[in-house]
This record gives C-alpha cells, sequence and structure tokens, in this order.
C-alpha cells in the first residue's frame, strides 16, 4: 500500500501552535506570575494563548473556508439541472450516484483528507483477483507481493504494477498518471454547469500487449500500473512492484520530498524573528531594570506593605508582559482568517491559513493556459482550404482560401462561412443583426455563405457549377471529415435553458458547432457508417486521430470525385491531428476542373504547396489560434480487410499513412479560438504593474502560445519572442524531451525571463518550480492533475482547480481555485497583499505600544518613579485596548498602491528599516514621554510627590515583633497632597491617615487641611477642628506621642502576625492609605494616558499621509477604539473591577488630563515622522530616476557606433557623443526614444548651463561624425538632434532603436516607498 503520509492527528496540531517564540514567552511570563501567586495575570496570560491556539487548530484542522452552505448550494442546483440525465450512462452507479462524486469536488467545506498522499493512497484498489496455488483468490490489494500473478477484467482497479502474460483485448486508462484524463459524463456536466473545461486534453483507452511496441517509453503498452483502471477486456499479468515503488508512488515519493522540508512561510519566518528579537531585547533590559531596581531598593508605593522581593518580581513579571505582544498570535490569526473568508467571496479557496499572506509576497504566477487564462471552450473562427486550379483562392496563393467563420456565439450552430477578404466590420454588423432576428437563410444575401447546401448546389448559365460552387463544396467536404471524425462529441441544446452545450471533446466541440453551421448533424454519421474496430483515437503521442467510414456513393466524398484508374473506392480513411505531425504524410492535393473539385492523384503536392500548407498554418497559429489538419484517403475493400488484420491502432495508422509514403490527401486547416477569459488581459496587465511576472503553460504549439500571449498581454509588442518563450524540450538533454533535465546552472538561465513555455508535460512543472524558487522568486503554480502534485506541493503557493482539478492535487495545493479562472488567481494575490499591508499595519502598531511601554517602564525604574502601570493593567492594555483597534486594523481596504508596487522579499522582515526609523522609533519615544508626562503629572497633582522616595516618606512607621521574634514594620500616620477643581475650592488639599484616639481606631480623612501642609501636626491650625479636639485629649494609656503629636505604639511591640489583629495605633498590610491612594490615581492617569496613546496611533498608522485623510475609510476603527475607551472607563470606575485592576476613580478634569497626553501623542506622530518620511522618500525615488536616466543615456550612447556602421562607415564617432554619458539631469528629466526614421533624444536637456550647451551643440552627420552647430539650430530642431537618415533609416538602426526602446521600456517599474 502507499504511504498515507502520517496525517497529525488534531492534539498534536494543537500542540504545535505553542511553538511559536511568542507564545513561548507568554507562557514563561504565566508560569512566573502563577508562582508569584499572581492568580489574575497568569490565568489571563493562559486563556489568551489558549484561545489562541484553540482558534488556529480550528482552521487549520478544517482545512478549507469555503461557505458550505453555499457550496452545498451549488451541487444542489448542479444534481437539480442534470438530474437523471446522466444517469444510466455511468459505469457502476445512477446519476445521482455520479453527481454525488462530483460534489465530493466541487463542495469544500467537506472535510475530506486534507493531503494529497492520502488521496494517493485513496486510489489504490481495495481487492483483486491473484492466482495462488492454481487458484483463484480474491485479497485486499496490500496483500500482493511481486511475483504474484493478477487476472484483470473489465472495470477492475490495478492493484499493483505489473506486467503482461496473456492479454484478450485488454485496455486500460492510464489518464491518472499521464495527465491525458478521459472525461466521465457526471465530471464533464458538472464542468459545463461552471463553464470551465475539466481537462486541457483528453486520451483513449490505451491497449496492452505482450510485447512492448517500445521498452524505453515510460508507460510501455506490455505494463498495466497501479490506480490505474481496466476499461476492456482482460489478461494475466505478473507483478514486479508495490506499494511505493509503483509509478504513483514514486509520485508519492515525489510528493513527500517536496513536502518535507514543511517550508514556513515568509509571514513564519518574518514573525519567528520578531518573536527571537523581542526575546532577546526582554532579556536584556530586563536584566538591567531587576539589577537597577534591587540596588535601588525599590517599593511600589501602590502596595507600601508588599515584601521588597516581592514587589521586583512583580516588577519583572510586568516587565515580561509588557515587553511581548500578547495579542499579536490571535490578531494574526484572526487576520489571516478573515482574509481567507474574503478570499472565498471571491472565489479563492485558501487551505492554509499562512498562504494567505503568502500570496502578497508571490513574485511569479506559473499558469496553465487552458480553462484558466482561456475559457476553456473552443469555438471555429478560421477555414482554409487548398485546391489545385481554383479560380478562388487567396492574393498571392495559388492553391490556399481562407474563410472566416461568423458569427461566433459560442456553442449556437448558427453562422455562416465567408470569404475573410470581404467580411468588413459593416458586413459583420450586418449578420449580427440578421442572427439575432432569426433569418439565418439570409446570410448568403449579405455574402456568398461557402457553409450553405445552396451555394454549392449553384451553377452557370452553361450549367457547369461555378467558381463559389467549388469552394463551397470543398469547405463542406472539411467541416464533414471534421465532423465524422469527432464521433465521440455532441451537440446539445437544453430543454428548458434553450442553451447548447457539447459533451465530449473541448476540441471536437468547435469541429462539430462549426459543421453545424453548415447543416452538418447526426444524421451524416447513419449515412457514412464508421468501421468502429478500425479507429485510431487520439493521444499526445501521436497528436492525430483516425477514423473509417463506409462511402454512401462509391468513388465520391461530400461532392470530390474519387475516381481512379480500376480502383473502386467503397471507404475513406479520415485523419486529422496537428499540423506538424500530418505534414510529413501529406502528398496528394485536390484539383479543380469546370467547377468541380477531384483528387489529383498523378500529381503530388509540390514543394510550393506544402510550403503554402505551412504559412497558412502559420498565419493561424499567429493569430492565437489552435490548427488542426483535416485530411483523408480514399479505401478500397481490400485495403479495409488489411486494417482489418492490422495487429493495433498505431499499425492502422501507420498503414493509412506511410503505405504508401504521403498519401494523404489535405482537405484544410480549422483554426480554432479558445477565447481569454474575461478580464485576463486586465488582470496580466495589473501583475505587471504590482511586479508580477507572468509565466504560460501550455501544451499548443509555440506559435500558438505566443500568440495569445501576446493577446493577453503575456508578451507585448516589443518583446523578443525567442528570448521569451521556449519550447519545454529545451529544458532537456540534447532538446530531447525523454532525455534527463539539463544541470541547474544551465537550466536556471535558461528559466530566467521566459514567459511562455510551449509543448509542457506535467513533469516539466515541478522542474520550472524549483528553478524559479532558486533564481530567488516566490512562485505560485496552477494544476489539475495526479501529476501535477509534486510541483503544487513544492510551490510557494500550490493553487488546484477546483472544477477541473483532482483531489490529489487539491490535497497538495495551498489554494483551490472555485472557478478556475486566472483572475481569481491575481484577485488572491491582491487580497494577501492587502492582508500582508495590514499585517504589517498592526503589528507595527503592537510593537510600536509595546516597545513603547518597555521605554517607559525603564525610565521609570532608572528615575526612581512608580511604574506607570501595572502588570494586570499592561495585559489589558497589550490584549483589549491594543487588540480591538489591531481586529480593526486587519479590515483595512488596501493602499491605493496596493498594486502598483514590486512584490516584497520573501526574506524582507515584517518591520522594515523604515517602518522603525520612521514608524516605531518616534512613536515610542513619544508615548513613552506621554506617558510619564502623565504619570509624573499624575502623582504630583494627587500625591504632591513624583519621586518613590518621597512617596514612601508619606508614611511614619514604627517596628514591630512577632511571636517568632521576627521584625516588621508597619504604618502608623500618612499624609500626602492633592489638588482639587471643585465649585466651592480650586488649590491643594492635605489628605491624612491617623489614630483617632477619641474612636480609637484610625481613620482617613481627605481634605483634613487646606493647602500643602508639608510638615503636618497634630496641632497645625491648618487641620479640621475636630481633628484638632480629638488630638487635644492625648493617646490612649498604651500608645505615646510622636514628635509631631500622632499617636503610636512605643518601638518593638509585640504582634502576633496577625493582619486582622495589629496592634493599637498600627495600619495593616491591607490599609489603603492615602499615599497608595494618589499613587494609584495617578497610575491610573498613567494607564489612560497609555490606552488613549495607543488606541490614536491606530488611526495613524494607518498611512503615511495624514491620518483625517482615511479616517472615515474604516468604521471598523471607530468602533473598536470606542470599546478600548469604553472599557477603560468601566475599569477606573466600577467598584471591584477597580480593586482588581488596581485602579481609581478620577476627578473630570484629571481624565480630559490624561486623554490629552494621548492626543499630544497622535499630533507629535503627524507633524515629525510622517512629513520626514515623506521627503526621505521623494528624495529616494528622485535618485532612483536620476540613476534610470543615467543608464538610459548609457545606453543610448552605446548604440550609436551600431547605428553608424550600420551604412558601412567605421568610423570613431566624435568624442562629443560621449558627453551624454557624463550629463546631470534634474529630478524630472528622462530619456524617451522613438524612431520614425530619425533617433531623437527628447526630454533630457539639463538645466545645469554649461551641460546644456554643449549637449545642445550635439548632432550627428550622415558620415557618423559630431559637429558643433549653434544653439539655435538645436532649437529649432525641438532641443533634439536629428539623426542622418540615411543612418537611421537603415534595417539595423531601426532594429537597434527598437532594443532601446524595449530596455527603456523594461526599466519603468520603480520600487515604491
Amino acid at each position: 500500500m502507499l504511504d498515507k503520509g502520517g496525517r497529525d492527528p488534531i492534539w498534536k496540531i494543537f500542540i504545535s501552535q505553542f511553538r511559536s517564540p511568542v507564545v513561548s514567552l507568554l507562557l514563561i511570563a504565566a508560569v512566573a506570575s502563577l508562582v508569584m501567586q499572581e492568580w489574575v495575570e497568569g490565568a489571563a496570560i493562559l486563556i489568551i494563548v489558549t484561545l489562541n491556539a484553540c482558534l488556529a487548530t480550528y482552521m487549520e484542522n478544517s482545512g478549507m473556508f469555503s461557505s458550505r452552505k453555499k457550496a452545498e448550494a451549488d451541487s444542489g442546483e448542479a444534481e437539480k439541472r442534470l438530474g437523471g440525465r446522466i444517469g444510466g450512462h455511468l459505469e457502476g452507479g445512477g446519476g445521482k450516484q455520479g453527481v454525488q462524486s462530483g460534489r465530493q469536488t466541487l463542495v469544500s467545506g467537506k472535510r475530506h483528507p486534507s493531503t494529497a498522499l492520502a488521496k494517493l493512497a485513496s486510489m489504490a484498489a481495495p481487492l483483486c483477483c491473484v492466482l495462488r496455488d492454481g487458484e483463484e483468490k480474491q485479497l485486499p490489494a496490500e496483500e500482493v507481493v511481486p511475483g504474484d500473478v493478477v487476472l484483470l477484467r473489465t472495470g477492475n482497479n490495478v492493484a499493483a504494477d505489473m506486467r503482461c502474460i496473456e492479454v484478450t483485448e485488454l485496455k486500460t486508462n492510464e489518464a491518472l498518471l499521464t495527465g491525458r484524463r478521459a472525461l466521465h459524463l457526471a465530471q464533464l456536466s458538472i464542468c459545463l454547469l461552471y463553464m470551465a473545461n475539466c481537462a486541457p486534453g483528453e486520451s483513449e483507452d490505451v491497449t496492452k500487449t505482450v510485447a512492448a511496441a517500445d521498452g524505453d517509453a515510460p508507460f510501455a503498452t506490455n505494463l498495466c500500473f497501479a490506480s490505474t483502471i481496466v476499461t476492456n477486456g482482460s489478461g494475466r499479468c505478473l507483478v514486479f512492484a508495490t506499494g511505493m515503488e509503483t509509478q504513483v508512488g514514486r509520485i508519492a515519493t515525489q510528493l513527500k520530498k517536496a513536502g518535507a522540508a514543511s517550508r514556513l512561510t515568509p509571514l513564519q519566518r518574518g514573525l519567528n524573528r520578531l518573536g527571537g528579537l523581542i526575546g532577546i531585547i526582554a532579556i536584556c533590559v530586563l536584566v538591567v531594570i531587576v539589577v537597577v531596581a534591587v540596588l535601588t531598593g525599590y517599593r511600589d508605593p501602590a502596595h507600601p506593605d508588599s515584601d521588597p522581593i516581592f514587589t521586583i518580581v512583580l516588577v519583572a513579571v510586568g516587565f515580561a508582559v509588557s515587553s511581548i505582544p500578547e495579542g499579536l498570535p490571535m490578531v494574526v490569526t484572526i487576520c489571516l482568517s478573515l482574509g481567507a473568508r474574503d478570499m472565498v467571496k471571491r472565489k479563492a479557496n485558501v487551505r492554509k491559513l499562512p498562504a494567505v499572506e503568502t500570496l502578497g509576497c508571490c513574485s511569479v504566477i506559473c499558469s496553465d493556459k487552458t480553462g484558466t487564462l482561456t475559457e476553456g471552450k473552443m469555438t471555429a473562427t478560421h477555414v482554409v482550404t487548398f485546391c489545385r486550379g481554383s479560380i478562388l483562392t487567396d492574393a498571392d496563393k495559388r492553391t490556399a482560401k481562407t474563410l472566416a467563420v461568423y458569427p461566433t456565439k459560442g456553442y449556437d450552430p448558427h453562422g455562416g462561412i465567408f470569404d475573410e477578404a470581404l467580411l468588413t466590420q459593416e458586413k459583420k454588423n450586418t449578420l449580427t443583426a440578421l442572427h439575432g432576428q432569426g433569418a439565418f437563410e439570409s446570410f448568403g444575401k449579405v455574402l456568398t455563405n461557402y457553409a450553405s447546401a445552396a451555394t454549392a448546389a449553384e451553377t452557370s448559365s452553361l450549367g457547369a457549377p461555378t467558381a463559389e460552387a467549388a469552394a463551397a463544396v470543398r469547405a463542406r467536404a472539411l467541416l464533414l471529415a471534421a465532423f465524422l471524425n469527432s464521433h465521440c462529441t455532441k451537440l446539445e441544446q437544453d430543454v428548458k435553458s434553450k442553451q447548447w452545450t457539447t459533451s465530449g471533446n473541448m476540441s471536437e466541440g468547435a469541429l462539430v458547432v462549426l459543421a453545424a453551421k453548415a447543416g452538418i448533424n447526426a444524421d451524416c454519421h447513419a449515412t457514412h457508417a464508421r468501421e468502429a474496430s478500425l479507429e485510431v483515437p487520439f493521444n499526445s503521442g501521436r497528436k492525430m486521430a483516425m477514423s473509417v467510414h463506409a462511402l454512401p456513393i462509391k468513388d465520391c466524398f461530400a461532392g470530390i470525385d474519387l475516381h481512379s484508374r480500376g480502383v473502386e473506392y467503397t471507404h475513406v480513411a479520415i485523419v486529422k491531428g496537428a499540423p506538424d505531425r500530418l505534414a510529413p504524410h501529406l502528398g496528394v492535393s485536390l484539383v479543380e476542373s469546370g467547377g468541380r473539385c477531384g483528387l489529383a492523384a498523378d500529381s503530388p503536392l509540390s514543394a510550393a504547396e506544402l510550403e503554402e500548407i505551412g504559412a497558412a498554418n502559420a498565419a493561424l497559429s499567429s493569430a492565437a489560434l489552435r490548427v488542426l489538419t483535416v485530411a483523408f484517403r480514399p479505401l478500397t475493400a481490400e485495403m479495409i480487410e488489411k486494417l482489418r488484420a492490422c495487429a493495433g491502432a498505431d499499425e492502422r495508422l501507420k498503414t493509412v499513412v506511410e503505405e504508401p509514403a504521403k498519401s494523404l490527401s489535405v482537405l484544410g486547416l480549422i483554426g480554432s479560438l479558445d477565447p481569454p477569459r474575461a478580464g485576463v488581459r486586465d488582470a496580466v496587465a495589473e501583475c505587471h504593474e504590482a511586479g508580477v511576472r507572468v509565466v504560460m503553460i501550455t501544451g499548443d504549439q509555440l506559435p500558438t502560445a505566443c500568440a495569445i500571449a501576446r493577446e493577453i498581454g503575456i508578451l507585448s509588442d516589443k518583446d523578443d519572442v525567442a528570448q521569451r518563450s521556449v519550447m519545454c524540450a529545451v529544458l532537456h538533454e540534447n532538446d530531447d524531451p525523454t532525455l534527463p533535465y539539463k544541470p541547474i546552472e544551465v537550466l536556471d538561465p535558461l528559466v530566467d525571463g521566459v514567459r511562455v513555455f510551449a509543448r509542457a508535460q506535467p513533469e516539466d512543472k515541478f522542474w520550472l518550480v524549483s528553478s524559479l524558487q532558486r533564481l530567488g522568486h516566490t512562485v505560485a503554480m496552477t494544476g489539475d492533475g495526479v501529476n501535477d502534485a509534486p510541483a503544487l506541493k513544492a510551490a510557494d503557493i500550490g493553487v488546484a482547480m477546483g472544477i477541473a482539478g483532482t483531489d490529489v492535487a487539491k490535497g497538495a495545493a495551498e489554494m483551490i481555485l472555485l472557478d478556475d479562472n486566472f483572475c481569481t488567481i491575481v484577485a488572491a494575490v491582491e487580497e494577501g497583499r492587502k492582508i500582508y499591508g495590514n499585517i504589517q499595519k498592526f503589528v507595527c502598531f503592537l510593537l510600536g505600544t509595546n516597545i513603547g511601554e518597555i521605554i517607559y517602564l525603564t525610565i521609570a525604574i532608572a528615575a526612581s518613579m512608580p511604574l506607570p502601570l501595572e502588570a494586570l493593567q499592561v495585559l489589558f492594555l497589550n490584549l483589549m485596548s491594543d487588540g480591538c483597534p489591531a481586529v480593526a486594523l486587519a479590515k483595512e481596504p488596501p493602499d491605493g498602491n496596493n498594486m502598483s508596487v514590486p512584490p516584497r522579499n520573501r526574506k524582507q522582515p515584517i518591520m522594515t528599516r523604515d517602518w522603525w526609523l520612521f514608524g516605531n522609533v518616534p512613536h515610542t519615544i513619544f508615548e513613552a514621554a506621554c506617558v510619564l508626562f502623565s504619570l509624573a503629572m499624575g502623582l504630583y497633582l494627587c500625591t504632591g510627590s513624583v519621586l518613590l522616595k518621597d512617596l514612601t516618606n508619606q508614611c511614619e512607621r514604627v517596628t514591630v515583633i512577632d511571636s517568632n521574634g521576627a521584625e516588621s514594620t508597619l504604618r502608623y500616620f500618612c499624609a500626602a497632597h492633592e489638588y482639587r477643581v471643585t465649585r466651592d475650592y480650586t488649590g491643594w488639599v492635605t489628605n491624612i491617615d491617623f489614630f483617632d484616639p477619641i474612636g480609637k481606631k484610625t481613620m482617613q480623612v481627605l481634605g483634613a487641611a487646606k493647602g500643602k501642609v508639608v510638615d503636618i501636626r497634630a496641632s497645625s491650625p491648618e487641620l479640621l477642628d475636630w481633628i484638632q479636639l480629638a488630638m487635644k485629649n492625648g493617646c490612649p494609656d498604651n500608645l505615646i506621642r510622636d514628635q509631631r503629636g500622632w499617636c503610636r505604639p512605643p518601638d518593638r511591640t509585640l504582634w502576633n502576625g496577625n493582619n486582622d489583629a495589629v496592634p493599637l495605633g498600627l495600619i495593616g498590610h491591607n490599609y489603603y492609605d492615602v499615599g497608595s491612594r494618589g499613587a494609584r490615581m495617578g497610575r491610573t492617569c498613567s494607564f489612560i494616558s497609555a490606552v488613549w496613546c495607543e488606541m490614536l496611533r491606530a488611526y495613524t498608522v494607518r498611512t503615511w499621509e495624514w491620518f483625517f485623510t482615511v479616517f472615515n475609510r474604516n468604521p471598523w476603527m471607530h468602533l473598536a477604539c470606542s470599546m478600548s475607551a469604553s472599557l477603560t472607563s468601566l475599569l477606573t470606575i466600577v467598584p471591584g473591577i477597580t480593586a482588581v485592576f488596581s485602579t481609581a476613580p478620577l476627578p473630570w478634569w484629571l481624565y480630559l488630563f490624561a486623554i490629552g497626553c494621548g492626543f499630544l501623542n497622535l499630533l507629535l506622530d503627524e507633524i515629525i515622522p510622517k512629513p520626514l518620511y515623506r521627503l526621505y522618500r521623494d528624495r529616494k525615488l528622485a535618485a532612483l530616476r536620476e540613476q534610470k536616466a543615467h543608464r538610459r543615456i548609457q545606453y543610448v550612447c552605446s548604440l550609436l557606433p551600431r547605428i553608424f556602421r550600420s551604412k558601412g562607415r567605421g568610423g570613431p564617432v566624435h568624442s562629443e557623443a560621449v558627453v551624454l554619458r557624463r550629463v546631470w539631469l534634474p529630478r524630472e528629466s528622462g530619456i524617451r526614444i522613438e524612431c520614425f526614421g530619425t533617433l531623437r533624444l527628447a526630454g533630457a536637456l539639463p538645466s545645469r548651463e554649461a551641460d546644456s550647451s554643449r549637449l545642445s551643440r550635439f548632432a550627428c552627420t550622415s558620415h557618423g561624425e559630431c559637429a558643433q552647430r549653434p544653439r539655435s539650430t538645436a532649437k529649432k530642431n525641438g532641443g533634439a538632434c536629428p539623426l542622418a537618415a540615411e543612418a537611421c533609416g537603415s534595417s539595423e538602426a531601426m532594429a537597434v532603436s527598437r532594443d532601446a526602446a524595449a530596455t527603456v521600456q523594461s526599466e519603468e517599474e520603480e520600487a515604491a516607498y
């Protein structure tokens, strides 16, 4: 059995979410909090980390993110529309079963196996019939071993690779291995519903033989391969390979090799680097902070009775929490999930979350042509017939006549064939109008319709056929032959929708529709009976198909006279195929005589006539048409018997086309267009503007591929086709596709820069991906077949087709196109760029705030100030105050230049140098300054002090001894100052905590004295009267007065250590004194400022322009910031919550002050770094333009000697010419190269006077030398110097000019900042 690749269980996926450095740092902080019994902080961190891991696990395990309801609805609609029509056509099940099979492919919401290896393994046969001990036994496939003899019958799955030892008309379908798929009706019908073709090519079943026709062929005819299906006959085979040693096993091995490295996406690498950087910075600064805290004896004034060591540990935990962006993993996951959901709306189903972002750095998109870049619906547009002696031929042609098909409206069978030279736009408009009116019979009144039977029957006044009639006979014979050879393809009309569709081969569908325009229908199959046993089906090896038909009238085929001396023709062999494959076998021409057509059997095709056929093929191919040659050969009854005696299809074909040689008669060429999908050209242009290279991979011949590439914009008119397009054979040694690939040092330069790969095989894709990745590109690769899976797995972004793709291809891909449309890839790239830009913005936002926290916490410790925030406040800040706006940033619409900048390097960090210099660093400095200013002012206004030593000295203490003899220091009196703004009083007051001798308990009195009383005594006149009166009565007997008259117990009073029973006159550990109250209010003030600084930063980080220009473009931002502001207010007001978060209610004016500090930060972010960045960006762009201008000038100067030498004058060019190399150019200058008989250097006149005068005097004489001319002459020429006409007019000069123009064009892309 095949190795399924060991899919990870869900618990492993869950555990893997904790391996990120950022998450690891969070876990360490959580453990430290729990160890120090900071349960709230520790639990909060663990909840956040676990929630993030659960979310990521769910997203990754589900594998796909498309809407299940929508997909099921689509599948249900398919089922309704198909109904029983496909029932009965499927072997082994009805129509319902077939649709259900199709549904499993289409419904991306289903949880089918997520790995390509599992899909490959599922293709293995469950049971097979083995001959052991002379008996037939049914054994599971995994029990088959090499040496077993297996019996194969129709319908069996082949369980292993085996060699045929007996065959009886044995045929197998090897499409899953070779990539040449034959379509089942259910698959085809579902594909038609979604307007896309299911495969780029189709094949017939392979006939098996005991002896191989070609022993070196990769899929020899004497071998049957695992995972293939027996479609006909029976046989006995000897097993020689099982499991991973089979051909399908090799594909599985390639998949494992491609996926073994489990490459990290650019985002994952960036986040890991960022996490490592944060960890290193946090550890280094943390050590310094702890050392400073220990040396300075740091005590938190908000917790005055806490142990100093415990306080320092809390500082460390708070610092660790502040240095780690807790919300980053979750916000990234949410952003990617939202992006995946948005991509589904644009028909792109992302299976792996990080792939959403990887699309943003995609630099090369390798796309299949058929069905992805094109509609996958072939339409015949041109017909070329050949006839010797014909009156109607093309200009300058002897035998060829080109006819155009019109109108071409999809599969509509109504239309005609007209002389292309006479089919003007006016005629087309008239024909279109008639078509719309249903007046099809009136086509012939507009132009001669060569598809009409009436035209073929026209006669002259003398009774002889007209020239038009003869041309019509030839055209109809061509169409009839093509139709008869395409017998497997049907043209049908839906009864309800009245829409015309074809079922069968895509290319043959175009021929059947074309024949229908001539009135040729299924009745012709009855009149021209097909010899089914003599058929030679199409495959990609021979690229030809042959069918044999009985002639209804002997010696006559479709009006063409076949008479020959003494020979009676009863049948005709019709051969259609690729022009290059049929050309060597063409030897007989049609001949027109007296208005009648016959065979010129005695006069073979001349070299000139063969050249005309080749030229016609080239002309059609260059017009982006897929060309088929149709030929025929009359057969006698004896030849039919000879064909029946042939061993196989290849021998029959050889008999017809080679015995004797050049025995085929050419009927003509049919050019079919697979029209580009709507919007593809714009999508390709958008890719080019974004710096993304689009590479087309196709099996078409090179001229056709290049023509299509030009039509959709992959190749421009200025591109050198020889350099930009290749046949895939050149990737192999000796340009032979059967040989191994060239070494990478040869292959990579060959692949670099190529945009069209023609005659490609699926295995070529893997090598193209590897080569492009070695060249430093981030590659997206499309594919649909089993053998595309290794390339999809190896690509940075594997893109499978949702309609035409196999389950194996989907399992190997990161993204599935639900509509098989190239435009969807470009939309996904745009979405990926938007997502990455948003990730960059909120990473900058989160990092800026976290680094700001590090800075102001560090400065506070170093300056002997209280911490501006506590650990839980920092956690709230990082998760809620930062998390909500960060999620809103993930919903930001794309920037205006989203698709006009080159793709970023995949090694580029998330935070670039520019983001650090102009984004993070200035904001962190401004935020730290604003928060510290808010803290300092809050402390001063609420306590009258700022520094720790002053805050801790606000309480008087006494030493007590517990029962164990341990000493403790407890408070007995505290005093702090506060500034008040009320209706009755504005100014300072003094708050105190003192022991009331009357009430015999500690009292807290706010506003105990008006004014800022520094040394307040029990007898101070500023005290309230009742306090003075209480203190006049003295202290209880066991208490004494201190030097300022306040009651306290004696030193070294005994205490049992119970906080609820402290000695009389002392304050317990949990008492909230006025100093702690003021410190908490000051910290609340800095907390509010920090929230608003970070909340408003979310508005400024969105753009490098003024923030108000994009203020209202994202309503989610207003909602998120409103939530952050509201939650922050609740944290400072609601009782109970304030105790948990160590906050306190503030007076209204302190709220305004704290919020004002946030707006001050916003103002500083706007007026300092943003203008500096814009100035830096403009200067850098100006320098880039100047460098480009100099490169252009140097290139033009290098071309001048070639231009002069083109006329045979090899004289030296005057040194004045090279002044252009040294010319100084201002910011707005540039070079434009044109050649209309002259070569002009325009728009390059510099502003510097000296250089300007030298350049303006530059001119070229007809002898290739430079002369000084007055400045007025240059002005008369528009500031440009005309080159002599006789020099520039040469062909080489024109070529040089085109080279220059192409070079200038290639340098138009600018880096954006």
